[in-house]
Order: C-alpha cells, then sequence, then structure tokens
C-alpha cells in the first residue's frame, strides 16, 4: 500500500511572473518558482521578533521583501524613523504592492541588487537588516560574510547588522552564521 501526501496551494491573492501569493487557512505564502520555490509564511514574524527583537532603531535598510513581514515589524518597532527595502525581483515588489496598496510613507522600496546597493550608496543606516531566504549552507555562508563586510561600510557609529536565518538551517551552520554577524 502506497500512501500519497496531498497539497494544495489555496486560492492566489496576488500574481505577478512566477511570483504568487497564496492564502490558506487565513495565513498567506509566497512562492517563486520556476525551477526553485521559496515558501515563506506570515508565521516568519515569531523568528523575527526572535532575532530583530528591538534592535531596529533610526534609519534602517532591509535586504530582502518577500512577503514584507519583516518590513511590518521593523517599521512597528518605536524607534524606527524610516525603513529602506532593496529587493531584487522585481514581481515580489509588483505582488507586495497589489496586496499593500497603502504603503507606510517611512517606508521606501527600491527594485535593484542589495550588493549593488550597498556599494553604491552613499547613505548611513543605523540598522541593516539582511534576509537570507536561502537554507544556509557553506556557499551561501561566503556571500553573507560579503554581504556583512559591504553592510559595515553604510553603518553609522553604534549601528546593528542582523541576518536573519530560517528554522530549516542546518544546526551547523548556525553558529558560524552568528559568528559572521559578531
Amino acid at each position: 500500500m502506497t500512501s500519497m501526501l496531498y497539497f494544495t496551494r489555496g486560492e492566489i491573492i496576488a500574481e505577478s511572473g512566477d511570483v504568487r501569493i497564496y492564502e490558506m487557512h487565513g495565513e498567506q505564502y509566497l512562492e517563486i518558482g520556476k525551477g526553485h520555490t521559496l515558501w515563506a509564511d506570515m508565521n516568519e514574524v515569531v523568528e523575527y521578533a526572535d532575532q530583530i527583537g528591538d534592535k531596529a532603531r533610526g534609519n534602517c535598510l532591509e535586504i530582502g521583501l518577500g512577503l514584507g513581514v519583516a518590513s511590518e515589524y521593523i517599521l512597528d518597532r518605536p524607534k524606527v524613523k524610516s525603513l529602506t527595502t532593496v529587493e531584487i525581483n522585481e514581481d515580489v515588489l509588483e505582488v507586495y504592492r497589489q496586496l499593500n496598496p497603502g504603503i507606510d510613507n517611512k517606508h521606501r522600496i527600491i527594485h535593484g541588487s542589495g550588493h549593488d546597493f550597498l556599494l553604491q550608496t552613499d547613505e548611513k543606516f543605523d540598522f541593516v537588516f539582511l534576509d537570507f531566504y536561502n537554507v544556509i549552507d557553506e556557499d551561501t555562508l561566503i556571500e553573507i560574510e560579503l554581504y556583512v563586510e559591504l553592510s559595515k561600510r553604510i553603518l553609522r557609529p553604534e549601528g546593528e547588522i542582523i541576518g536573519w536565518w530560517d528554522i530549516y538551517t542546518p544546526e551547523e551552520f548556525v553558529s558560524e552564521f552568528e559568528r559572521i554577524f559578531k
């Protein structure tokens, strides 16, 4: 006897290109896919609260938008004056705008490469949040270290850089990830 697991994606509530946001059981899920599927859901706010806490303050920078869960969390912190979010995937920006037509006036969203932004901007930030959506492994640790080094250039004194890792990050990489941010 063979057992099968069936998975339904629920109702599409926003779509652009190969990016879709589904709603299932009152939750929203982001899917980016053509050969690679990324799932993000609203429950990630618990992980953001644990990893960001109240560290976000002043003028903040976020690399990576996704569903905008981290953006909303950061904007809700009482000491945050502004948030600049850089997102490389234009379709992610489009579905975010479809679901959030009244974007907070403290939130500036830029379509572009986070890497390029960090190299080219002259702006300074009090808090930088690097939202890595890949499961962290040896290859992504090298990329993460580069982003942290680039972020230091635009960080004000007393500023802080935080990186998000998800629950699927293999245990052996969590301590190395945390070392990069110290």
